[in-house]
């Protein structure tokens, strides 16, 4: 069929135009089925794009783009800043979305960003978007950042080395009843980080409160753990980290004198509390500039990204510093 059109291939396919396009274009919003089935047909009636569409889709738009999960999240608004800036000063401008934690935004996100012939996109994967996460990469350069899923590369933290030096002060204080405040499981940042403390704190009294990545999560988890009797309490993110923190003060408990507590990420509220806040530190400032400087080399070089691994770090202050039991009785 000599000279078919994209409406030919749409009608074919059984498909709209749109579908069609975005088939052909390799849409990470297009399942794997239906792209595979408008390929063949295309293939069939020897389609071929204009020239102007070849040449659209060769070449570059000087923008990338970033998905989080939200911007009400200090951790991730530092992100989006940092990808931003090392991206400015590459000449890169960055167009940033958020998906709430919710994968079908996550998946229209991925489609809007290939709308606008994104040169590479730089995402916070979410459970249930893997396999459009995985159509997107073959279309552009894409890393991953803060989690990690197989196959696809990525900026993520060491949970190991920063959990493992909080647990070490905290036994050094004489803490042997532990509460950590764990993220989701579907997660690999929420795994990682409770298997760091597990590992850390093997032969120890421990208390383990499940919740999400948020404020709310960790208030209910810490009332919980301070009813529960506990010494310590090891926050395993930084909105938890929030929450936690005012649950310590509505529950009358002195941070520092009558609970420990550390915190996840640092932020510089948490320097600013009448006892300083111990924090395990994964640098976000440095992740979002090395996802951004590996995403664009790949542009450059017409391949996907590399991974790399940045270790967290303790950062001790006074919401750690004396020891248990009664130092102040």
């Amino acid at each position: 069929m000599p000279g078919a059109t994209l409406k030919d291939i749409a009608a074919a396919a059984g498909v709209s135009v749109s579908t069609a396009s975005r088939s052909l274009a390799g849409n990470p919003a297009i399942s794997e089925k239906t792209r595979a089935k408008v390929m063949s047909i295309a293939q069939q009636l020897n389609y071929l794009p204009n020239a102007q569409a070849r040449a659209l889709r060769n070449s570059r738009s000087d923008a990338i783009g970033l998905i989080i999960p939200n911007l009400d999240n200090a951790y991730f608004a530092a992100m989006a800043a940092a990808v931003e800036e090392e991206a400015n000063k590459r000449k890169l401008s960055t167009i940033i979305t958020s998906c709430g934690e919710d994968p079908e935004r996550l998946i229209k996100a991925l489609d809007t960003l290939s709308q606008r012939q994104v040169d590479g996109i730089i995402s916070v994967p979410l459970e249930g978007a893997e396999d459009a996460l995985q159509r997107a990469a073959e279309s552009r350069p894409l890393i991953l950042i803060d989690r990690s899923l197989k196959n696809l590369p990525a900026v993520v933290s060491n949970p190991i080395t920063g959990i493992h030096a909080a647990v070490a002060q905290l036994k050094s204080k004489g803490h042997t009843s532990i509460g950590y405040l764990s993220g989701p499981q579907e997660t690999s940042t929420g795994r990682e980080r409770l298997n760091a403390f597990k590992d850390a704190t093997t032969g120890m009294d421990i208390h383990i409160h499940h919740g999400s990545f948020r404020h709310r999560s960790g208030y209910k988890g810490a009332i919980a753990l301070l009813q529960e009797g506990v010494t310590a309490i090891v926050a395993g993110d930084s909105m938890m980290t929030a929450g936690a923190l005012e649950a310590c003060h509505n529950a009358g408990k002195r941070i520092g004198e009558e609970i420990a507590l550390v915190g996840f990420d640092d932020f510089i509220f948490l320097r600013f509390q009448p006892a300083p806040i111990s924090v395990i530190d994964q640098n976000v400032t440095r992740m979002g500039e090395e996802a951004t400087a590996r995403l664009v080399d790949a542009i450059d070089n017409k391949r996907q990204p590399e991974s790399t691994v940045i270790d967290t770090r303790y950062i001790p202050r006074m919401s750690t510093a004396y020891r248990f039991p009664g130092e102040f009785t």
